[in-house]
């Protein structure tokens, strides 16, 4: 069986994704899984798929490829090459997965079709957002509805209630690891309007180093910020590199992004602060583990939904003020009950 995997998204959106793909090697090792996702992802997908079977280019680049005909021809070709029998795209996927699915021959197609899809009879089968709206059970029940519309409605009982956590073994470096007892911050986030003040996070940074080894992750966006003399600073390159460095976090600190998913999939303590980001993208598995900062609902919320990406703050009256009321006294705490409760 030849399934191709539509997943051109960013690091935490690939997160929770990985338990989809890896339990479908798991249960039908047998199929052949093609994944079309962003180079920086693939380190995700590299235990379960061989290198062939994973076809990048940054997400940007293939949602406009109808731009450039000859890239979509290209596409085109590469997709119908792998002779699917069925293809599962992605609930958050742009029209070119959509239409690449389509007329890539598969006879089923599972996936969401948002309103901002506009290729007619993309998907066989319709996955609509389950209660809840969490991401992450959403592309769950794609997997399982996949697993029945190949096999049959018998495989359901194949396919667990929940998605695991995804196995990351295979991107730490077991190699001159250290106790578990620094704190790691990471206050980057590849979007403004999911970011706490840098310098916030450099003044509560400041005040755990006076207990804690504490270790800031730079990012293009806080690269400027001072820091305290005895915070180390490090600028990780490779994905390895962040995976063995969360794993033995005593906690984490950071706003909601992609490190988020990867410390919470390893079951590292965190504290995030976050605006009024859809709670569904709260961090999911070893619930109990984390604190979320998430402020009580001014009027302008709900902001965001799974489905939905805002850019922009509505509130005019007083621009980011679910993240603003965050200050470094009230997230200290947060991080320091946290600790008490880590072994």
């Amino acid at each position: 069986m030849n399934v191709v995997l539509f997943k051109f998204n960013h690091l935490g959106d690939n997160l929770i994704f990985l338990p989809v793909v890896q339990t479908l090697r798991a249960l039908r090792p047998g199929w052949k899984l093609t994944l079309l996702t962003t180079p920086d992802s693939v380190p995700l997908y590299t235990r379960d798929l061989p290198t062939p079977n994973l076809l990048t280019t940054p997400k940007l680049r293939f949602d406009k490829s109808w731009r450039r005909p000859w890239e979509l021809a290209a596409w085109f070709a590469r997709v119908r090459a792998r002779r699917p029998d069925a293809c599962l795209i992605g609930f958050d996927q742009a029209n070119i997965a959509h239409l690449l699915a389509r007329h890539s021959g598969a006879r089923v197609r599972i996936g969401a079709n948002l309103q901002h899809i506009r290729i007619a009879h993309s998907l066989t089968h319709e996955t609509p957002m389950p209660a809840g709206a969490r991401p992450a059970d959403w592309n769950w029940v794609m997997g399982r509805d996949l697993l029945v519309a190949l096999d049959g409605p018998a495989a359901a009982r194949d396919w667990p209630a929940t998605p695991p956590p995804p196995d990351l073994s295979h991107l730490i470096d077991r190699t001159g690891r250290s106790a578990p007892r620094r704190i790691v911050i990471h206050a980057g986030s590849s979007r403004p309007m999911t970011r706490w003040d840098p310098a916030q996070f450099a003044t509560v940074a400041a005040r755990l180093a006076r207990t804690h080894e504490v270790v800031w992750i730079d990012r293009p966006e806080t690269a400027g910020i001072p820091l305290d003399p005895s915070i180390r600073r490090v600028a990780l390159h490779f994905l390895r590199d962040l995976v063995t460095l969360l794993a033995d976090a005593a906690l984490f600190l950071c706003n909601n992004s992609g490190p988020m998913h990867l410390a919470n999939a390893l079951g590292t303590p965190g504290v995030v602060v976050t605006g009024l980001t859809a709670p569904g993208w709260d961090p999911y598995w070893h619930r109990e583990r984390w604190t979320v900062l998430r402020p009580a609902h001014p009027a302008c919320a709900p902001c965001e939904l799974p489905n939905k990406v805002v850019l922009t703050c509505a509130n005019l009256e007083a621009p980011m003020a679910c993240l603003r009321q965050w200050t470094p006294d009230l997230v200290e705490a947060a991080c320091r009950a946290r600790l008490a409760l880590t072994p």
